[in-house]
This record gives structure tokens, C-alpha cells and sequence, in this order.
């Protein structure tokens, strides 16, 4: 590995997109060392499957993550999702998450792949649906899900029928995954992509009483953040988004987040 490149550590676990974001961030003079930090087991897809066998009964479908959209494929068990549910108001939370129902749903559309997080679907939203809200939007979501979403529809007017269709868990080979990875030559920057994957995370630099903080710590959406920040921790910059696109953005320039968050915190005050 070339002296020059600067290494990140990425708490995220194995995907499709992997390959993008080493390929990208290599391009970029990074070196990425990928971390599983999660583990998924899927629950009650039975009643997933009754749900998804009824679209009539539904104003449409939000995943917010790829795992969402995975159950909805394990539960209909290679049979293919009822048609009228590409005729409904569908929503996904980024581009991984869209691509990956365009790709194992019959290509279905989601709309909101540009807003990168739960907070800015739930404005887009409110902001664009023209159907009826007398029908619910079916989520299936995680055991780790946050209220933010369901709190914004709910206070403008919209019925959400959500249903917990997979558990996460922090990955039981972690530990030796985090002790592998922090072997590595020029380590700058640890990358965190979700709450779950910061706690879980967290768990380990506690137990082997190392400072995470001595790192510079880099989050991926403002609950990520947040999450980083509760522990104490100081954050150096924030990505916008789920993409490597915004995190190589903020990996080079890390002031321009900085300056971003504190504008918005101006704006609240």
C-alpha cells in the first residue's frame, strides 16, 4: 500500500455497492477497509406476504433500507410482486435501497432516492404525495427503527402500517473483524453508517479501552451523527448522504460540512 494513501475504516456491512465505494475512494487516493458492524435476521414474513398479496388496500410502499426491500423478495418467496403495486405512490431512501427494488421487484420505481435519509423522505413526502391518505403506506422496517419517519407522516395526515420484518444485531465476528482491520498502516478516518452500526461499534473500543476519538470520525447522515455524538464523541464532518460520492466529498473537504451543520444550527436557533 502506497505511503501516501489515507486509510478509512468503514462500518458498513457488505453490499453491491462495496465495490463502488473501494473502487471510488481508491480513485481518490483512500484505502478502505470495510467492517461489518451489523447482522440481519428477517421476521414475520408471513404476515409481510398476506400485506404485499393486497396493493388495493394500500396508497403504496416506503423501504428505507436495502435489508426492507430484501424482505419484501424473501417473503414472496420467488413469486413475483402483485402488479398494482407499481400503479401506487412507492418511495425508497437512497440509491442503493431504489436500485435494489428496481433490480429484485419487477422494476419497481421508488421515488425519493435523492433524499439520503428517513427525516428528508418524510418532508418529500408530505411535500409530493397526490393520492388518497385515507389508505395506508405500507413500511416494513427493522426492530431498530427510529419514530422520525413515522412521526412526520402521522402529523400530517397519513396512515402507516408498519410492519417489523427483520432484527438487527451487532455482527458476532466484529471483534476480530475491528481487531484485523486496526493493524492497518495510516489510519485516519472511521466512517459510520448508521446508529446501530455506532453503538455496536462503540461496544468494542470500550471493551478493549481504546478511544475511538483518536481517529478522525466521519457520519454518514445527521442520525449517525447525532448517535456519535450522544457517546461524546467528536464528529469531523458529516455526510449529507448514503453515497460515496458524499462521502468523498466530505472526506477532501471536511471544513464545508462543517460549516454546513453550523449554519443549520444557526437556523434552529
Amino acid at each position: 500500500m502506497s505511503s501516501q494513501q489515507r486509510t478509512v475504516i468503514i462500518f458498513k456491512s457488505e453490499s453491491e455497492s462495496t465495490d463502488v465505494y473501494a473502487e471510488t475512494l481508491l480513485a481518490h487516493n483512500f484505502q478502505p477497509l470495510f467492517v461489518p458492524t451489523l447482522s440481519f435476521g428477517f421476521k414475520n414474513l408471513e404476515q409481510l406476504r398476506a400485506k404485499l398479496q393486497t396493493p388495493d388496500k394500500y396508497a403504496g410502499i416506503i423501504f428505507t433500507s436495502p435489508r426492507c426491500v430484501e424482505a419484501v423478495a424473501e417473503a414472496l418467496q420467488l413469486a413475483e410482486l402483485p402488479s398494482g403495486w407499481k400503479l401506487l405512490h412507492n418511495y425508497a431512501v437512497g440509491e442503493v435501497t431504489h436500485n435494489l427494488a428496481m433490480s429484485t421487484l419487477q422494476q419497481l420505481f421508488t421515488h425519493g432516492k435523492q433524499t439520503g435519509n428517513a427525516r428528508n423522505l418524510g418532508d418529500f413526502i408530505v411535500d409530493t404525495f397526490d393520492g388518497s391518505r385515507n389508505l395506508p403506506l405500507l413500511l416494513p422496517c427493522g426492530n431498530l427503527a427510529t419514530d422520525t419517519l413515522l412521526s412526520k407522516l402521522a402529523e400530517n395526515g397519513f396512515c402507516v402500517d408498519a410492519c417489523e420484518v427483520y432484527e438487527t444485531k451487532c455482527n458476532p465476528q466484529l471483534a476480530e473483524c475491528m481487531d484485523r482491520a486496526l493493524k492497518a498502516e495510516n489510519i485516519e478516518f472511521l466512517a459510520f453508517f448508521s446508529p446501530s452500526g455506532v453503538n455496536c461499534a462503540y461496544e468494542y473500543f470500550k471493551a478493549r479501552n481504546i478511544a475511538p476519538d483518536q481517529w478522525k470520525l466521519v457520519a454518514i447522515g445527521p442520525s449517525t451523527r447525532r448517535a456519535l455524538e450522544s457517546l461524546g464523541l467528536k464528529v469531523l464532518c458529516t455526510a449529507e448522504r448514503p453515497t460515496v460520492e458524499h462521502l468523498v466529498k466530505v472526506l477532501l473537504n471536511p471544513q464545508e460540512s462543517r460549516e454546513r451543520l453550523l449554519r443549520e444550527r444557526l437556523d434552529v436557533a
